[in-house]
This record gives C-alpha cells, sequence and structure tokens, in this order.
C-alpha cells in the first residue's frame, strides 16, 4: 500500500523534496520515469530524465538555475528524518549525465545580498538542516555560470567524474561563505575548468584535473591564464597604465592539500606546490600615464591583509621562462624586452595562517635562472611577514654574460646601444623595508662601449657631435672593472621606494642604482640627496615621514612636494640664464 501511494504521488512527492529549498524556491521541476520502492532499509528511488528550469516570474536580479540529469538512482533514504528533523539521509546516490547552466547577477551585488540574508522566494522555500549521502557517485557532470548582466561565462566546468564518501551539507554551511561541505573522501578527475574574469576578458583555464583526498593529491595537466584580446588591444582599453599579462604552458601537483579545512573551513593548507613548465609573458606600454595614487602592497601587507587565510610549506617551480615586454614612452619605433630563462624557484612560508606556521615569521625565496638565456641569475630574498615597516633582504648574484645580449630591452629604452662589453660577475647585498633600502653592489666588467642611437635607433653622428661635450661633462663611463692598476669599483646601492610601482619593480631600481653608482662614481650621501630631491623631501628627512591619508599623501604633503619641485625649477632656470 505504501508503494503503491508512493508511486501514485511520485511527480509531487520528488518535486517538493526539491523545490523547497531557497535555492530552487521558484523553479519548476519535470520527470520522465519516477519509480518508488519502500521496504524495511528505506526508500529505494529511480528516475530518468530530470528537468529543473526557473518560472518566468523570477527576475534577473535573482539566480537562476536549468539542470538536467538523465539518471539518477538513490538507495536507502530515510522518511523519518526527512518529516520528523527536515533532513535527507541517504545511504547511496549515483548521478549520471548531469548538466547544470545557473544565471546569477554580478557576484558584488550578490555579495551584498548575502549580507542580509538570501532574499525569500516566492514559494517560501525552506533549506534542509542536512543533506548527508554516504556514497555518492557523479557521472559526467557539467557546469555553466553566466552572468546575467553580459550573458557571458562566469564558470565553466565539464567531464567531472567524482566519487564522494561522507557528503553532508548543513544549514549552517549554505549560510556561512567560508564553507562549502564536508566530505571524508573525495576521487576522481575533471575534465577541463574555466574562470573568467576582467569583464570576461581574461579567464583561468585548468584541464586534466586529478584529485585524491585520501591521498592528499591534486594535479593539473594544463594551467594557463589566457586573453581574449591582443596585448595592445587591451592595453588601449584603459585610462592608465595596466600591464597585460599570459601564462601557459603550466602543469600543477599539489601534495598534502588539507581539503577538509578548505571546504569546512576556507582555508587552503597545502604542504608542497610543484609548478612545472610555467612561460609567462607581460607587457607594459609606458605611453599610458601612470596611476599615481596606485599602492601595490607590499609582501607583509598583502598577506596580512589577505581575505582568504592560506598557507603553503613549500612551493617549487621547475623550467619557467619570463618574457617582460615595454613599451617605452618615447619616439621608439618598436618596444624593447628581456627574458630570463631555465627558471627554478623555491618558496618557503607563504603563510599567513599564524596557528600553522607558528614562530617561523620569515617568508624565503630561492631562484635561479638564465637572463637572456646566458647570465646565471641566483637570488636569495627574505621578508619579516610580522614587521610592520616590512624589512627583507636581497642578495644574489650574476655570471657571466656577453652585454649585447641586452640590446633588445636597452635600445629602444635609452636610445643607446651597446656595442661590446662582457659581465664577468654582479653581486648584490641589499637590506630595505617598504620605504628606502640600501646596500652595496659590484660589477666586474670589461670593454664596454656604447653609441647614441636617434629616435630611429640608428647611429647619428651629429646628434653625438651636438650633444657629445655635455655627455662628457656629465657622465662618465669606466670601460673596465676593475680598472687596469687593478682596483675594484664598487656600487652603492639607495632608492626611496615609488609607492605606485610594485614590489619587483621597487628590487630592480634597488639594484639598478647600484649599477649608475658603479658608473658614476656616487656614494651613499649623494644617492640619498638626489633620492630625497625626487620624492621633494627636505635634507635628513626620512622616506614614510610624509603622512598618508587612506594610503595617499595629505594636501599638505602635496602642497610641500610642488613647492619643492617649484624650487628646483626655478633654480635650474635661473642656472641656464647665468651660463
Amino acid at each position: 500500500m505504501i508503494n503503491l501511494y508512493l508511486n501514485a504521488n511520485a511527480d509531487r512527492i520528488v518535486s517538493s523534496l526539491i523545490t523547497r529549498t531557497s535555492l530552487f524556491g521558484d523553479h519548476q521541476v519535470s520527470f520522465g520515469d519516477i519509480r518508488l520502492n519502500y521496504n524495511y532499509s528505506g526508500t529505494y528511488l529511480k528516475i530518468q530524465d530530470i528537468k529543473v528550469s526557473p518560472s518566468l516570474t523570477l527576475g534577473d536580479e535573482f539566480v537562476k538555475v536549468d539542470l538536467s540529469i538523465d539518471h539518477l538512482d538513490i538507495i536507502g533514504f530515510n522518511w523519518s528524518n526527512y518529516l520528523l528533523k527536515n533532513t535527507i539521509l541517504v545511504d547511496s546516490a549515483k548521478i549520471d549525465q548531469i548538466k547544470l547552466v545557473s544565471f546569477s547577477p554580478p557576484l558584488d551585488s550578490l555579495q551584498v545580498r548575502s549580507s542580509s540574508r538570501r532574499p525569500p522566494s516566492q514559494t517560501k522555500g525552506k533549506d534542509y538542516e542536512l543533506i548527508a549521502v554516504n556514497n555518492f557517485d557523479l557521472q559526467n557532470l557539467s557546469i555553466e555560470l553566466y552572468n546575467n548582466l553580459h550573458d557571458s561565462v562566469r564558470v565553466h566546468l565539464k567531464d567531472m567524474y567524482l566519487q564522494v564518501r561522507g557528503f553532508k551539507l548543513t544549514k549552517e554551511d549554505i549560510e556561512n561563505p567560508q564553507s562549502l561541505f564536508h566530505v571524508d573522501n573525495v576521487s576522481g578527475s575533471i575534465g577541463e575548468a574555466a574562470f573568467h574574469f576582467d569583464r570576461f576578458r581574461q579567464y583561468a583555464l585548468v584541464k586534466e584535473i586529478v584529485l585524491d583526498t585520501e591521498l592528499r593529491k591534486m594535479n593539473f595537466g594544463y594551467i594557463a591564464l589566457l586573453n581574449k584580446q591582443g596585448k595592445y588591444t587591451y592595453t588601449s582599453q584603459f585610462p592608465e597604465r595596466q600591464s597585460w599579462t599570459k601564462i601557459d604552458s603550466a602543469q600543477m601537483e599539489l601534495r598534502g592539500f588539507h581539503i577538509g579545512n578548505f571546504l569546512e573551513r576556507g582555508i587552503i593548507e597545502i604542504d608542497t606546490i610543484f609548478t612545472f613548465n610555467p612561460r609567462v609573458e607581460i607587457f607594459v606600454d609606458k605611453r599610458k600615464p601612470e596611476n599615481k595614487d596606485k599602492r601595490p602592497q607590499m609582501i607583509q601587507a598583502l598577506f596580512s591583509n589577505l581575505r582568504q587565510v592560506i598557507h603553503v610549506d613549500h612551493s617549487f617551480v621547475r623550467n619557467g621562462y619570463i618574457r617582460i615586454e615595454e613599451r617605452p614612452n618615447n619616439q621608439s619605433p618598436r618596444s624593447g624586452m628581456l627574458y630570463i630563462s631555465e627558471l627554478n624557484a623555491h618558496v618557503i612560508n607563504i603563510s599567513n595562517y599564524v596557528e600553522r606556521r607558528g614562530e617561523n615569521k620569515l617568508l624565503r625565496l630561492e631562484g635561479e635562472g638564465r637572463l637572456m638565456g646566458q647570465g646565471l641569475i641566483n637570488l636569495l630574498a627574505q621578508y619579516d611577514l610580522e614587521s610592520e615597516k616590512g624589512d627583507f633582504t636581497l642578495k644574489g648574484t650574476l655570471g657571466k654574460m656577453d652585454l649585447t645580449l641586452l640590446d633588445p630591452m636597452i635600445k629602444p629604452q635609452a636610445h643607446v646601444s651597446i656595442e661590446s662589453g662582457k659581465v664577468n660577475s654582479v653581486k648584490f647585498d641589499i637590506t630595505g623595508n617598504d620605504f628606502d633600502g640600501t646596500g652595496k653592489l659590484t660589477v666586474l666588467y670589461e670593454d664596454l662601449e656604447v653609441v647614441l642611437l636617434n629616435a630611429d635607433l640608428d647611429v647619428d653622428n651629429n646628434f653625438f657631435r651636438r650633444i657629445g661635450s655635455f655627455l662628457a661633462n656629465k657622465l662618465i663611463i669606466r670601460s673596465n672593472n676593475p680598472k687596469k692598476n687593478g682596483e675594484v669599483v664598487h656600487g652603492t646601492v639607495y632608492y626611496i621606494r615609488d609607492t605606485n610601482k610594485s614590489m619587483f619593480a621597487y628590487w630592480w631600481q634597488l639594484i639598478f642604482s647600484g649599477l649608475k653608482s658603479t658608473l658614476t662614481g656616487d656614494d651613499l650621501e649623494k644617492l640619498k640627496i638626489r633620492e630625497q630631491e625626487r620624492h621633494g623631501l627636505s635634507t635628513g628627512q626620512k622616506p614614510g615621514a610624509i603622512p598618508l591619508i587612506g594610503g595617499r599623501k595629505s594636501e599638505q604633503a602635496k602642497q610641500q612636494e610642488q613647492l619643492s619641485r617649484k624650487e628646483r625649477r626655478e633654480e635650474r632656470r635661473q642656472s641656464k640664464n647665468k651660463e
């Protein structure tokens, strides 16, 4: 009699199971063949051709879901828990050929509404206190999440085959943005996952994902960050300078991935990450004006302000490649370029998870690679993650290389060509913080010869004759270091950080200050005076003394800086008149 009643009312009963939740409360459900069989161990349910679609009255400001399932088999459904405790307990579930397409408004609008809880559905849906499945098999699952505003795919996952053991989804999980659900074990594969962002101009693409939470391992056969637009097309859309970035051909392996912490608490905790063969390309058009108000965060600020809790003991990069291309802000007919190949790196203690990292407060980066395929670079950087000033040390070396290999970058940038020269070694030792850095640099080189070029990057003898005497008085270039008498000239490092530039730009400027001082002979005192003038600081005033309001200079500081600039311009004008 029970089975006769269940099968006679199967459509209504199963529809109620689905549409009573807040997510599907304003949706309609249809089925093909439904069979229910009740016995002492629970109800067996077999359904074919399930379709869930949004009602016509549901507006674009709410989440809409189109769901289709070819086959659903459930064993051991418990009716007493469903009727008395508002919970769904199932022994086993198998779902085959699942396609889920969701349409939602922009994520920020959803987050605003989630802060005041979800809007009630028209059918007054009621979420379950608990959904638990002991054994859960998903066969050929496909998910597409669309943005209603742009009618574009935000997330796409396809060819998912997963075996889940001990699945639990509580009402608290639904209401907690940091929590997803609980599982004892997940194993299986995902054919492809794509995540679109930046107003759908860029997307992250991952293929051949294999995971096993019992072994705490995940493998990614292909990882990329791709652009749908070319570098010039992309950068031209922004009023200010914006970099174009591409990552391709990377593979990754995660070992010791604590997936339970991620699913239940939103904490990313990994013992070791291996990344193989990443190819990174970065393009910057310097003809675009810089955003002086931009404030890229340094390491310790980045981790302390990061909303995502993360801890990675070790991260390794093997055989990487980085290409940096810049279109200079001059009349050069082409952009400059340099690259680092055979890049290997080891990063230790990537963490803002204080409970896990314990007393280890240092983030350590060790890396090596070949500049322009030749000069061997070795780098060691250490950041104090608990330092308020962002204290760090930067040490490194560069091995032998032909300096003419740097022409692809130097020619367009400086209109100078290196005709000959060889670096025998570069060694630097720098101590710095978020405000400034100092140290020593020694570069040993020989047979350095440079030639000035015109705007077309050709040798211009007339141009050279016109300004050659001026350069001779202002710039001293030593063609060899050590000198012929054996004396070694050591460079001095000092640079005040430009707060609108990235950490890597700051590193380069520190190193470059040591290279320049080697050629010009400037000591630390001269470098400090020059940097203080560049930043509009009075003599002896320390970097960081100018007050910042909300990450920007106060009006008083801006006026002081403008006054200093006017004074310097007036001094230059008077000096020219005297000449």
